[in-house]
């Protein structure tokens, strides 16, 4: 059976655990925006918020500030077992929003000095896919 949640469940943060790529959406946006990320620079805050270091991501940074654009992020990994067989994927429907300074940004440039901002993705929903 395919999970759904307002959170952040067991299953997708051992998904998240393994690093994998990680594309983030602004589906919104016309034309839509692309850009991605490695599973392994994410850190989560709680069940409902993690963090995204942003080297570039002036696209999507730029969605967001013009119309508070929605984000889909996908994530996926052959190492756990999914419904079918091998491999587990998700959506997460979530909004975001890029900080420049203060506790999350402190926290994540303390491990990844090449960031420019942080993007906080606030979760909505995360629907597992397989």
């Amino acid at each position: 059976m395919l999970e759904e949640s307002t959170t952040l469940t067991q299953n997708f943060l051992e998904v998240i655990s393994d690093p994998q790529p990680v594309t983030i959406v602004s589906y919104q946006a016309s034309p839509a925006h692309v850009v991605n990320t490695w599973s392994s620079y994410i850190k989560v805050v709680d069940d409902s918020t993690f963090l995204v270091p942003a080297a570039g991501m002036r696209s999507i940074e730029a969605d967001i500030a013009a119309q508070n654009s929605q984000l889909i992020l996908t994530f996926g990994s052959m190492k756990f077992e999914g419904t079918e067989g091998p491999g587990r994927g998700y959506h997460v429907y979530a909004n975001g929003e890029f900080v420049e300074a203060g506790e999350y940004f402190d926290l994540m440039k303390a491990d990844l000095p090449w960031l420019r901002k942080v993007l906080v993705v606030h979760v909505q929903e995360v629907k597992q896919k397989i």
